[in-house]
């Protein structure tokens, strides 16, 4: 009985500890804006037919307004599916933005619906992605870009991303 009892007193003592704890609110996570552009796009090697085809890409990039060197973007584009009731394609993304050095990435992954004939998305398509991950000064990032083609005016890219 006694050992129930000082449990019991020692289970109080921190119960009444923890509720004499102020709270404190987490603080509020910023999201960071990344504005990346490129000119229009072209495939520099397609291999596969149908389901299956991959598109690779490397394409010099401007962030926020600025070109530099050591800045791009690189990736693939996997045919997934054709049977879509709207004629369009699924295909999966692997795409890394590098931001003037290698250190310094944003990796974005997810699908989106291609017309079959095309390399990209159509002209004035947009499509969101998940960013999956970030390294340097974008580590530990986690959000989503949102990609619009601009038809020969380019691409827009628009991260909303959290830190850490």
């Amino acid at each position: 009985m006694r050992i129930s009892r000082a449990a019991a007193i020692i289970t109080a003592c921190l119960l009444a500890s923890l509720v004499a704890v102020p709270a404190h609110a987490a603080p509020a996570e910023q999201v960071t804006v990344v504005k990346v552009y490129h000119q229009a796009v072209s495939p520099i090697a397609v291999s596969g037919s149908g389901i299956g085809t991959v598109r690779t890409f490397f394409i010099p990039i401007a962030v926020n307004g600025s070109a530099a060197d050591g800045q791009y973007l690189t990736g693939t584009l996997t045919t997934l599916s054709n049977a879509m009731p709207s004629g369009e394609e699924i295909r999966a993304s692997n795409l890394t933005f590098v931001f003037g050095s290698e250190i310094n990435q944003l990796v974005v992954g997810g699908v989106s619906l291609y017309p079959p004939a095309g390399a990209t998305l159509a002209t004035g398509q947009s499509t969101t992605r998940p960013v999956i991950g970030g390294s340097g000064i974008y580590f530990g990032a986690r959000g989503q870009v949102v990609s619009t083609n601009l038809g020969a005016n380019g691409w827009t890219h628009v991260f909303k991303i959290r830190l850490g």
